[in-house]
């Protein structure tokens, strides 16, 4: 009588990890083995392992700081040409129209501000407004310029809506969609540039006016004289050593307050010490504390430009006469706002 053979398992998984090879490979083939691809959009989530630490003021009552912050960005129109590396030369007068109307120059070496604003057919106010610069001596060549006839060229921001630029600019959201094509009004994207029709050069105005020509990261929410610096001293009300958290600026009821930076309304309401007062959260963690205000302008949520109005000026609050408050914080750790202002 003849003896089986045992089955070896070895050899029969052998022979099926061949037969699904046979029959996989041939698919993978066809497929060419490449992955689908997927388009991303932009949101209004921070990046990962973004933390706004909670500002810790005294009196101050308030809510903790959330997570959304807001991202300065340029404009892109998704057909201009990127800045060239430092030292390449420049096409000479090289303009171009996008496809949303916005007209496009590239700085050439020798190029002045005045001399492309000719060569766009714009004024030299409008371009510096069309592109952020508080001064002429900011381009550089290789450098993408924008403006537009009609308008002014505004760069959506990360959390920013049409209400918000709406209110910025006051020109109906239905205009600035009709101008820019956008059919749904609720889906618009940060780092796109658009145009605002109609809107004029006055807000940009007040920014150089007060940035003094100068990029800083904050300009100043008014004009007035420094009465209080940061630092400690002998409250003017209590008699009682302690540290002032920012500074004071001697300016009557009723002027007006403008954001020191772009950004979006954290908080308002009313403090015992800070009387009615407005903070604004920034990019890179900092926020700007107004205090002793008169009326707010803003409401909390909304995204705010720099040098748009926020506020007016009051004597609220533990004040000993009309002033503004003004303050700057590196999430809760208050810094001296000369140190980030313009001089």
């Amino acid at each position: 009588m003849t003896k089986k053979k045992p089955i070896r398992r070895d050899r029969v998984l052998i022979a099926l990890l061949f037969l699904v090879a046979v029959i996989l490979i041939p698919i993978l083939i066809h497929s060419g083995g490449s992955k689908p691809t997927t388009r991303t959009t932009a949101t209004n989530t921070p990046p990962s392992g973004t933390t706004t630490a909670p500002l810790a003021v005294l009196p101050l009552t308030g809510p903790q700081a959330g997570t959304e912050t807001a991202t300065s960005v340029t404009p892109s129109t998704g057909t201009g040409s990127a800045s060239g590396s430092a030292g390449a030369e420049a096409p000479v007068n090289e303009s171009a129209t996008t496809a949303a109307g916005i007209l496009t120059h590239v700085v050439a070496a020798d190029e002045t501000l005045d001399q492309i604003a000719s060569t766009m057919n714009v004024t030299t106010a409008q371009l510096m407004a069309d592109n952020n610069l508080v001064s002429p001596s900011e381009i550089t060549v290789g450098e993408t310029l924008y403006a537009t006839t009609n308008g002014l060229v505004h760069v959506i921001k990360r959390g920013q809506t049409l209400t918000d630029i709406f209110i910025t600019y006051g020109v109906p959201i239905d205009k600035i969609t009709q101008a820019n094509g956008i059919t749904d009004p609720g889906r618009i994207f940060a780092g796109k540039g658009i145009i605002i029709p109609g809107a004029t050069t006055d807000l940009w105005q007040t920014v150089i006016r007060l940035s003094h020509g100068k990029v800083a990261r904050f300009i100043w929410p008014l004009e007035g004289k420094i009465t209080s610096p940061f630092g400690w001293r002998n409250n003017p009300v209590t008699g009682e050593r302690q540290r002032h958290n920012g500074i004071d600026i001697d300016v009557p009821v009723g002027t007006i307050v403008h954001a020191a930076a772009p950004g979006k309304v954290y908080f308002t309401g009313e403090d015992s010490g800070y009387g009615t007062m407005i903070i604004l959260q920034h990019s890179d963690n900092y926020y700007t504390v107004y205090g002793h205000l008169s009326s707010i302008l803003v409401s909390k949520g909304q995204y705010v430009e720099v040098g748009q109005p926020i506020a007016e000026s009051g004597n609220t609050g533990l004040s000993t006469g009309p002033h503004l408050h003004f303050e700057v914080r590196n999430g809760e750790f208050p810094i001296d706002p000369q140190r980030y202002l313009p001089t």
